[in-house]
């Protein structure tokens, strides 16, 4: 074997060597996108045609980033007025349900919502709600997604805006 080709082979081996580490490494990084989340709902309370056990069903939109724009609509399965020492009690609301977000692009999101509900009107603190939610499953792009979701709102005129933040990730 002539020097020229030993010192060939000897430069791939040791580009081979310092490579190996940086693609594992690399693979190590590959994992599910995780980035902020902001939203806003604005929903409206409906009866007819709700399939709550307990009487509470919304339906809105939801216009936030990483392409969460579509409609909502939330059905409640539990409820509760056991809030004694609450602002506003009895009319202050535990309640848990489903929210489902059909987005513009038909991925769906669905989550379980948990929060509190002051239904109280001409106080300071009446329509105030806050919650978090827990992804229970999606499709497309958000299919397998996970992470902590909160939302803060007010009922306005009537409808319920809600801010959504948190973190989002997925594969």
């Amino acid at each position: 074997m002539s020097n020229t080709s030993a010192r060939m082979r000897a430069a791939i081996v040791s580009m081979a060597i310092v490579a190996l580490p940086g693609s594992l490494f690399a693979a190590e990084l590959k994992g599910p996108i995780c980035a902020p989340l902001h939203a806003e709902i604005v929903a409206t309370q409906f009866a007819k045609g709700c399939t709550s056990a307990v009487g509470l069903c919304t339906m809105g939109t939801i216009k936030g980033n990483l392409g969460l724009n579509g409609v909502t609509s939330f059905v409640a399965d539990s409820l509760d007025a056991g809030l004694t020492t609450a602002p506003d009690a009895p009319a202050t609301l535990a309640y848990s349900g489903v929210l489902h977000i059909t987005l513009a692009s038909h991925e769906t999101i669905t989550l379980r919502d948990t929060g509190v509900f002051d239904t109280a009107t001409g106080t300071p603190t009446g329509g105030f709600f806050a919650a978090f939610e827990r992804i229970e499953g999606a499709t497309g792009r958000f299919k397998n997604a996970t992470g902590s979701i909160f939302s803060v709102g007010k009922t306005i005129n009537g409808q319920l805006v809600a801010q959504i933040s948190g973190e989002l990730c997925w594969d």
